[in-house]
């Protein structure tokens, strides 16, 4: 079953690619005016702040992170307003101003990476449609099958790492130290700022 997701996946970028749209219409949450720069390319990231008061990471700096597909639109962990349900979907890049009233974005890209693993990582993000937002999540998992149970549930930095995870590059600048004051030895979470600040990855805006 996962790999027919990840063959999907693929398809999904082929089509991208060739055309410059976004393949998955059904997941398309409204549209506006706002562009994102003409210098994004396929697997480039947009990070956050969040208007909201300090929430699941309770630290200062970047909110929320998703992965750049083409034509103005993003996969990532959010809110799908047709569901109602927080869950791996795509958006348009005016959604999160619409929806999740965030502020101050910064583009960036992983310049260690190839075309050939932006392009793979982003299938793989893609072929995680439809998974839930993980809650609890006390070490990131890059392997959905894994025999736990948030394995195949993610938040918004879990999965930009787990999918560039998947062909090499660990995007986690603290590695698999943990980021949290919780004292507790298993804690390895990945947290938006924490992947804006790892040598692998640089700001463009």
């Amino acid at each position: 079953m996962g790999k027919t997701r990840f063959l999907i996946g693929l398809f999904f970028i082929g089509i991208l690619c060739i055309a410059g749209v976004c393949p998955v219409v059904a997941y398309h949450q409204g549209f506006d005016s706002i562009s994102v720069p003409p210098y994004l390319e396929l697997g480039d990231l947009v990070f956050f702040d969040s208007t909201f008061r300090p929430g699941r990471w309770n630290v200062r700096g970047l909110d929320h992170v998703a992965i750049y597909l083409g034509d103005n639109h993003f996969v990532g962990t959010m809110r799908n307003t047709v569901k109602q349900v927080a869950e791996v979907n795509i958006t348009d890049y005016s959604y999160f101003f619409r929806v999740l009233h965030f502020v101050n974005p910064l583009f960036a890209r992983v310049v260690s990476a190839t075309p050939a693993q932006r392009q793979a990582a982003t299938a793989w993000a893609l072929s995680r449609i439809g998974d839930l937002y993980q809650i609890w999540d006390p070490e990131k998992i890059a392997d959905p099958s894994a025999q736990r149970v948030t394995a195949n549930r993610w938040y918004c930095s879990e999965l930009v790492w787990a999918a560039y995870y998947q062909v090499g590059i660990d995007l986690d600048q603290n590695g698999w130290k943990r980021d949290f004051p919780w004292g507790l030895p298993f804690w390895s979470a990945v947290s938006p700022q924490e992947i804006a600040a790892d040598n692998d990855v640089a700001l463009l805006s």
